[in-house]
């Protein structure tokens, strides 16, 4: 009997280290739970290479599949990675990249919103990036910012998402007219 729940234990741990529960983000991982994750699973091959610092982006066909599979609907381990790697991107953005992010942060908000919004309501300094970068987004696309309040609210489904929800998108709409007056 001993030996069956020291099993079922140690189970129970290896899943944990190996896949990701909802509420965990990448920099909250030890060097040895990273190590494990990245070994444990096939990740796209420029993601890893992004990753390691072996490319950079930029406006190029190769940077937008990049982007683009950064903010796919993930879960676990690699939504856990993927957006580690999107925010370091977007912290880092210049140039002809930083002209171009806005979409992917607006994408990876709608394809990921609680995942997201829980971190943004624990980071504020990387919510308000993404901030100015979705408002801009939205500003550049003329979009309805009570269309977008809605859609949010349609997707968001978390508790700790949606306390923060409401903030968050009066800060997008604050900026985006400041965006608006300054035009």
């Amino acid at each position: 009997m001993n030996k069956y729940l020291f099993g079922v234990v140690l189970t129970f741990f290896s899943c944990n280290i190996t896949h990701a529960d909802d509420n965990l983000y990448w920099e909250e991982l030890s060097d040895s739970s990273k190590s494990e994750v990245i070994k444990s699973q096939k990740f796209d091959l420029n993601v890893m290479r992004l990753y390691l610092h072996q490319i950079t982006l930029s406006d190029d066909s190769t940077s937008t599949v990049i982007l683009d599979t950064l903010c796919m609907p993930t879960d676990g381990n690699r939504r856990m990675l993927y957006f580690h790697i999107l925010n370091e991107t977007v912290r880092s953005a210049d140039g002809a990249l930083a002209e171009m992010i806005g979409g992917y942060c607006y994408k990876y908000v709608q394809n990921n919103s609680d995942y997201a919004l829980e971190y943004f309501s624990k980071h504020h300094d990387l919510a308000d990036e993404y901030i100015t970068l979705i408002a801009t987004e939205l500003y550049y696309n003329d979009s309805n910012m009570t269309v977008f309040k809605q859609y949010m609210h349609n997707l968001v489904k978390k508790e700790n998402a949606k306390e923060y929800l409401p903030a968050f998108l009066n800060a997008i709409e604050q900026k985006l007219n400041s965006i608006k007056d300054s035009y």
